[in-house]
């Protein structure tokens, strides 16, 4: 029987869950094993402190292998009923919305798939995937996040600065919460906010706001979370006024 969509989804990230922790773990004995060749022959087991070090180190020891050996558990065997789902709107159970989810996929409706950093670090795992019911934002190991497109009021690309480099996040206004998803490929990050507006209302494309304002998505964040009945006010506006244009 062929596996549904967000149990395939659930195997890709075990695997990528698995890498990372063997990776996590292989780099832990490393390190134990030099610490080994470096201070084993002076570590004296009679003294206090060199007896309470060497238990500290061994509880880590353990506590690492316990928490390696519980991880490739859970990875052995896929989510499904969409248990690697996440609802932040709690709109329904994970299982209702698995078999929507599911079921669409299953008949060929994948209206849109963008790859989040796919020209700065060729990374294909973070991606978001629109469906006629949901969209989906998947990263490389946690579960996914599933949006109900009739909840959602705008989308759009907010560049910003946060204590390095340069990064993307896409902004999702919803009725209840503004979710984010982060990437580091700006241009592409925009390219995939303009395709999503061919799915999603962009009801203030036109949109001007006031002269001190420097960037519109950094505004309308602000707003939503300190004034959400101006948002509102602000988007119900800028709805009519483009079904008018339109």
């Amino acid at each position: 029987m062929a596996r549904q969509y967000l149990e395939q989804e659930s195997i890709k990230q075990n695997a990528r869950r698995r890498k990372l922790f063997l990776g996590i773990f292989i780099f832990f004995v490393c390190i134990c094993i030099f610490l080994y060749f470096a201070v084993g022959d002076s570590l004296d087991l009679s003294k206090p402190d060199d007896k309470k070090l060497f238990i500290i180190f061994a509880v880590m020891a353990g506590f690492m292998f316990f928490c390696t050996a519980v991880q490739l558990i859970l990875s052995i065997l896929p989510a499904k009923n969409g248990r690697n789902l996440i609802l932040p709107l709690g709109e329904t159970t994970r299982e209702a919305a698995a078999e929507i989810i599911d079921r669409e996929a299953a008949e060929g409706k994948i209206l849109y798939e963008g790859f989040v950093n796919y020209k700065t670090i060729r990374k294909y795992s973070d991606r978001i995937v629109i469906l006629p019911s949901y969209i989906l934002l998947i990263s490389e190991i946690e579960k996914i996040t599933a949006i109900p497109r009739d909840k959602i009021y705008w989308i759009c690309s907010q560049v910003g600065y946060k204590g390095g480099p340069y990064y993307v996040r896409l902004l999702i206004f919803t009725e209840k919460k503004l979710i984010d998803f982060d990437g580091n490929d700006i241009e592409h990050m925009e390219e995939v906010a303009e395709n999503i507006y061919r799915y999603i209302p962009n009801v203030f494309k036109d949109y001007r706001a006031r002269e001190d304002v420097v960037s519109l998505p950094h505004f309308l964040e602000k707003l939503y979370k300190e004034n959400h009945a101006e948002f509102m006010r602000i988007y119900e506006e800028e709805k009519l006024r483009s079904r008018a244009d339109g």
